[in-house]
């Protein structure tokens, strides 16, 4: 008792030191000495590093590298007995290697427990950690029986006490794997039915759901609220891949029982860019729906992204879910949803044709007033954000700021990550015309906030593209993401979040002198059928006439140029041809004074604006450079960041908190 260990403790004296030895200590235990100035030794100080293990084997006669040391010590995590197994492993074989522990793990622990310890660790195997009502649930028992009890004192599971939980060491976990999928399909799709419905009843939808994917339980997995999982993953697979599997091989009863959640697994196929199967269940959906109510005004409203991102023929159908709602919200479309499906420029998503880049821009603002009112705020702020870009592309950066800001607070408001993180992106753009490094920085830092509000595969992948664009725009390439530099990890993004990623990738060929590849990928791209982007188009133009300049064929550079000057000029759009003006061998100066010298002087201004402030914050960026008027943390939290470090990683590099680093 609490007590008696007290007492105990207490009545040593100088000559008298007692020890205590006990494989687990209750909480009730750890609380009665805490406190009290006892040294007590937990779990974690009787582990073994790497030093400790170059040691022992040593001392057994054993003769390692301090590198099989370090091995060692990642693969059993420093428990006593795991380095014991793998000592054994190596005297037997002369090798260090799992595939050799498990077969002693078998005989050693797995042969001396009963059929009934067997099966109930098996029933918790699908979980690295259990407390003990999770053991007496997933086992079905009211109290855990004995011999349960004696399981859970195997040497490979230790207990927790802040946590209160088992914990396995991942030999074991392994070892049960194993022994699960021996058992036969059955008894592992029971083990996983058990671990995902203990997930559901505690209201861990994402574990849930992960459960019920690996067991293909369809109705388990539409009687979950999944919406806002539906762009991040499942486990490590896309919930897209879930999506597609249900549409196509679930049961119709089973659809038609969960209309609710057919109609966001609709939404989910949409979001990832399987057009035709969106399109496809929405048809199928139809024929089970009333003609009326909540359900119906879903359907309706998720119809208008037949057409996305056409407002003229989204908007007819968005009355009509409006008219269908009845001052109600969509269960569907929620308002954390990444707008766009994560692609941060409303240019390239909404305009389409030239010279009607006004026109699109009081239609975009009609639509999001009407819109967003339906699905709870989303698209908030992305009309402001559209005329925040138009105003930066004609080159009239102060009221491209304004708006940029406008942009901003409306998304804040609602929950807006994407436009948040574009209108960012925009205002690093600005800072680098106004040669203002600290207004970039704290650009760049709005954007790793926004998109620490949410924290998804999506929106991170959105923000290290966007990182990686401006770490380009400034002559940084090797700071850009890793991933960005692959193109098979950029093959399997969605759509919109594809020709984002595709065209820093580019930039980052560029850099490599890799011109001739280029201009291939760019007529690929060009060329495919889905490929309808106005703006995208006039950039595609643009960096193939670049790539033309540097393989001498100045003549094919120019046609290229007039196309993208044709897209851009019937809008004003000058900023692009002036950033790009030094890449270009000042041929896009030359068509401009020959074709559209209304728009020369803008053009002139915008490349002199540019290039003194890209020389500024290039030089500001560069390793052990100092900015002046900042403070020693700051100089070195800004040049962390410019290295391409998230808030979380400079914190943890400088021993601060994330708030200071922001």
């Amino acid at each position: 008792s609490p007590s008696f260990l007290i007492a105990l403790l207490e009545h040593g004296g100088r000559n008298l030191h007692i020890v205590i030895i006990t494989q687990m200590l209750s909480r009730e235990m750890h609380r009665a000495i805490a406190g009290r100035g006892f040294l007590y030794i937990t779990v974690s100080d009787l582990r073994l590093d790497a030093k400790d293990i170059f040691r022992y084997y040593s001392s057994s006669g054993m003769k390692i590298t301090k590198k099989d040391a370090e091995t060692i010590a990642h693969f059993t995590e420093g428990w006593i007995i795991a380095v014991y197994l793998q000592m054994i492993v190596y005297r037997e074989t002369g090798e260090f290697s799992s595939c050799a522990i498990i077969p002693l793990m078998d005989h050693l622990i797995w042969g001396r427990l009963t059929e009934g310890q067997q099966t109930f660790l098996l029933y918790l195997s699908p979980f690295e950690t259990v407390t003990l009502r999770q053991a007496c649930v997933l086992g079905r028992f009211e109290t855990l029986p004995g011999y349960a009890m004696e399981a859970l004192h195997s040497p490979f599971i230790r207990y927790d006490n802040a946590s209160s939980c088992y914990e396995m060491h991942s030999i074991l976990s392994e070892l049960l794997a194993r022994k699960r999928t021996e058992r036969g399909a059955l008894f592992e799709r029971e083990c996983l039915l058990r671990a995902g419905n203990f997930c559901r009843d505690n209201n861990k939808n994402a574990e849930s759901l992960a459960f019920y994917w690996q067991a293909k339980h369809y109705e388990g997995i539409l009687s979950l609220d999944f919406s806002s999982l539906i762009f991040d993953k499942v486990g490590d697979t896309a919930f897209s891949e879930v999506a597609q599997d249900i549409a196509q091989n679930c049961p119709a009863k089973i659809k038609n029982e969960y209309a609710l959640s057919m109609l966001r697994i609709a939404w989910a196929l949409k979001a990832a860019g399987m057009d035709m199967l969106f399109c496809d269940l929405l048809d199928e959906l139809d024929l089970t729906l009333e003609r009326d109510g909540m359900l119906r005004a879903e359907w309706q409203l998720l119809s208008s992204y037949r057409f996305f991102p056409d407002i003229d023929k989204m908007f007819p159908l968005l009355k009509e879910a409006a008219f269908l709602f009845g001052g109600n919200c969509s269960r569907v479309i929620l308002p954390d949803a990444p707008w766009c499906f994560g692609d941060y420029s409303q240019i390239a998503t909404f305009h389409r044709l030239p010279g009607e880049a006004d026109r699109e821009a009081d239609r975009l603002e009609e639509f999001i007033s009407f819109y967003s009112k339906l699905t709870g705020g989303h698209g908030s702020g992305a009309d402001a954000l559209f005329r925040a870009e138009l105003a930066h592309y004609r080159g009239n950066l102060n009221e491209a700021e304004i708006l940029a800001y406008k942009a901003i607070f409306l998304a804040q408001a609602n929950g807006q990550s994407i436009v948040q993180i574009g209108a960012a992106m925009h205002l690093c753009e600005i800072a680098v015309e106004k040669a203002d490094f600290e207004k970039w920085q704290n650009a760049l830092n709005s954007m790793e906030h926004a998109a620490a509000n949410l924290n998804s595969t999506t929106v991170r992948a959105v923000l290290d593209t966007l990182r990686g664009l401006l770490l380009n725009e400034l002559d940084h390439h090797d700071r850009i993401p890793g991933w960005l530099k692959d193109m098979e990890q950029i093959k399997v993004l969605p759509p919109a979040l594809r020709l984002n990623a595709l065209f820093v990738h580019i930039s980052f060929l560029m850099h490599k002198g890799e011109f001739t590849r280029v201009i291939g990928i760019l007529q690929a791209i060009r060329e495919s059928k889905n490929f309808c982007l106005l703006f995208c188009s006039q950039l595609n133009y643009i960096l193939t006439a670049v790539c033309q300049i540097q393989t001498k064929e100045r003549a094919l550079a120019a046609v290229n140029l007039e196309h993208a000057l044709e897209q851009g000029m019937p809008d004003g759009f000058v900023y692009l041809f002036a950033v790009y003006h030094e890449s270009l061998k000042g041929l896009s100066e030359e068509l401009i004074s020959e074709k559209y010298p209304e728009h020369l002087s803008n053009y002139l201004e915008i490349k002199k604006r540019f290039m003194t402030g890209f020389d500024e914050l290039h030089s500001a960026l560069l390793p052990g450079s100092a900015y002046e008027n900042l403070t020693e943390r700051e100089r070195e939290i800004a040049l962390l960041a410019a290295r391409g470090l998230k808030n979380s990683e400079i914190a943890k590099q400088l021993t601060v908190t994330e708030n200071t680093v922001r």
